[in-house]
């Protein structure tokens, strides 16, 4: 007789594989697991033989049984892929830098389990030195779900992230911000600048990038003067396809969502403008964020620059999110109502509002408080 045909292999992936009941629900339900080889199903078998002797010695010994030997790297892998579907493209691209980037390179192939709390630890106290201490609050939020995930899989015991505390020495560094008599000469510039409108709504309305590269005549009320801001531009990577893609996008929450009032002069500059999009690329569509800084933003500001030193005067060139911390700062110093203030920027916090932008001028609280 001739030898027995091979199987062939059962799992989409083409491995082997086959499926043991490994125990029983509070319920009496059978808890299920499959155990795979490239091999034959007859070797998946034999894994899932040796993983129920592993499990009666555990149980024996009362010592703490892991399924597998789960490296970091893999563990966290299996993490982003599990929360990938549930997270926007951004906020996905943001954990995989921080995993890839600073967590990988640190734990390497350590095992899971072996991971204790002085380890963790050791890792932040390590990077404190050089690491802000928002980066450092982004990192531990992704440990923290790769080792709850680790624990939910039995992949390790406990969470070794859970009484960890964060220090950095590194001070959140200010944002630059342009004086009243500076932040009045680059307007001035911006009148005349072919790329001068943009500008203006930033660094006169505090309008952020991606609201003014998203803005639409349709979003233009040219009886009353209004801007509304209903979208956004960005530069995301898609998580599936790791490209870059320039989406329209709601804005960053819904404070952001809001009406603006501006002048006869904006408006004018808006109607003289042909396309429907106020800045629109090349082709007519969306400006990529990072492609406008790079061919508007800059060539204005070294414009703006070589215009002024011509003339004596020294202007530092900002970039465009310090020009609405500009108008801000501007805003918040001179008295003007917070709560108008922070309808305008789009923020609903007033505490927020003063720490961020109100700076300890002192002679600005002087004139304020008649002193």
């Amino acid at each position: 007789m001739g030898r027995p045909k091979k199987e062939k292999p059962t799992h989409s992936s083409g491995m082997y594989v086959y499926k043991a009941t490994i125990g029983h629900n509070f319920d009496g339900t059978p808890i299920r697991k499959a155990f795979y080889s490239s091999t034959s199903k007859e070797d998946a078998k034999a894994k899932a033989n040796q993983y129920m002797i592993d499990k009666k010695v555990a149980d024996i010994t009362g010592d703490f049984f892991s399924p597998r030997h789960v490296t970091f790297a893999k563990a966290a892998q299996k993490w982003l892929d599990l929360v990938k579907p549930t997270l926007s493209d951004s906020a996905y691209n943001n954990y995989e830098v921080a995993v890839r980037l600073h967590l990988e390179p640190y734990f390497k192939d350590a095992l899971i389990s072996n991971i204790k709390p002085i380890d963790i630890q050791n890792y932040f106290n390590e990077i404190s030195k050089s690491v802000p201490l928002e980066s450092m609050k982004k990192y531990k939020n992704c440990l923290n779900g790769i080792f709850k995930m680790a624990v939910d899989n039995d992949y390790c015991q406990k969470n070794p992230c859970t009484n960890i505390k964060l220090s950095s020495m590194i001070d959140t560094e200010d944002k630059r911000t342009y004086t009243e008599e500076q932040a009045e000469l680059v307007a001035n510039f911006a009148r005349s600048h072919e790329g001068g409108l943009a500008i203006l709504l930033m660094i006169e309305y505090g309008m952020r990038k991606g609201e003014v590269l998203a803005l639409h005549k349709n979003d233009i009320d040219f009886n009353n003067n209004i801007i509304y801001i209903n979208h956004s531009v960005a530069d995301i990577k898609n998580k599936n396809t790791g490209k870059t893609e320039v989406i329209l996008k709601p804005p960053k929450n819904r404070q952001s969502c809001r009406a603006i009032p501006v002048s006869d002069e904006i408006i004018g500059m808006i109607k003289s403008i042909k396309t429907d999009l106020l800045f629109a690329n090349a082709k007519g569509g969306l400006y990529s964020p990072h492609n406008w800084t790079n061919r508007k933003y800059r060539q204005f500001m070294t414009d703006m620059q070589e215009h002024y030193q011509k003339q004596g005067i020294d202007i530092p060139i900002l970039n465009p999110h310090e020009l609405r911390h500009t108008r801000a700062t501007l805003w918040v110093n001179s008295g003007k109502n917070l709560f108008a203030v922070a309808a305008i920027l789009g923020h609903s916090d007033l505490k927020m509002l003063q720490q961020r932008y109100a700076h300890k001028d002192t002679e600005s609280l002087r004139g304020l408080l008649d002193l």
